[in-house]
């Protein structure tokens, strides 16, 4: 186990391009990080229920009307295909969409969930946009969203690659990291995504689209998406509670993955347990939230499956 004091992360400064800013013995001892302390375990669970669970239920008052789309000889659903209908009528179908993160994270890992999730994001905007659902303005914002996700999941990318090639947690701990043309060491990727609350509590982190403890990536997210809800892209109810539940998961996801790099490097878990350790964070909690099996959490969305 690290004896890294128990609030290393407070009051710390995210770093930058990292190699000439960090030793090696940072990347081994990892610093302060914006990994979080404590393992989220079913309260992670219990967090994204209680999240995600939400209807849709804010105004629309004073928003711009979006037309109303006749979706009729609209071929048959495809086997694994979803369909969302919006409060006006208009129809966006998935076919890619995963509907099980545990699966999803078990067989493409926390990146490759991460990047489906943005895929569906941008799937969305496409199909609004060619429906003339949305302006080209909101259709920009959402793809600015789309993409910074995908950023996040290259970071993610980064710390899953190294762990899947490493043999021991301290080669893990001990190595470095690229992402975007530059090299980090652990201390330094992981200071990109993931929440850095001075409580050291996970369950302080009550909304992962406004805690102001965000590091970079993350906070670029977070903007983004307030950006969509002040151009009038989430107007409409059920786009907002799809977009908000796909936002939640992206931002999530991200923190579980530094929470798994962070038992590897300083508790010695396996490094081939990075997924595993994401999962176990996901207890009960195996449906994305659009169309899924369960829980409640695609409360207030109409959904048809094929």
């Amino acid at each position: 186990m690290s004896n890294r004091p128990d609030k290393a992360r407070l009051n710390r400064t995210p770093s930058g391009n990292a190699l000439t800013e960090y030793g090696l013995i940072a990347a081994i001892v990892l610093g302060a990080s914006c990994v979080a302390l404590s393992n989220l375990g079913d309260n992670v669970s219990d967090l994204f229920k209680s999240m995600l669970s939400t209807k849709a239920q804010e105004s629309t008052a004073g928003s711009n009307p979006k037309p109303t789309t006749n979706e009729a000889g609209m071929p048959p659903l495809q086997a694994g295909e979803i369909q969302i209908t919006l409060s006006d009528g208009t129809t966006i179908r998935l076919p890619d969409h995963p509907q099980d993160l545990t699966r999803s994270v078990m067989t493409a890992g926390a990146n490759g969930t991460t990047h489906a999730l943005a895929n569906t994001l941008k799937a969305i905007a496409t199909q609004l946009q060619e429906k003339g659902a949305i302006t080209q303005a909101e259709f920009n914002t959402l793809i600015a969203l789309s993409n910074q996700g995908h950023r996040i999941a290259d970071v993610q990318k980064a710390i899953e690659a190294v762990a899947q090639k490493s043999k021991t947690p301290s080669e893990f701990s001990a190595s470095l990291f690229q992402f975007d043309g530059n090299t980090y060491t652990l201390d330094g990727i992981t200071s990109l995504i993931g929440f850095d609350n001075g409580s050291m509590d996970p369950n302080a982190v009550t909304n992962p689209l406004t805690d102001p403890t965000a590091c970079p990536e993350m906070s670029t997210f977070q903007e983004l998406f307030k950006k969509a809800q002040r151009t009038g892209a989430l107007d409409d109810p059920v786009l907002r509670n799809v977009v908000k539940t796909l936002s939640v998961q992206i931002l999530s996801i991200s923190d579980l993955n530094n929470i798994a790099a962070y038992n590897i490097a300083d508790y010695y878990a396996p490094t081939s347990s990075m997924a595993g350790n994401i999962v176990s964070n996901l207890t009960d909690y195996k449906a994305v939230g659009i169309c899924g099996a369960g829980n409640g959490v695609d409360s207030g969305v109409q959904c048809s499956a094929g």
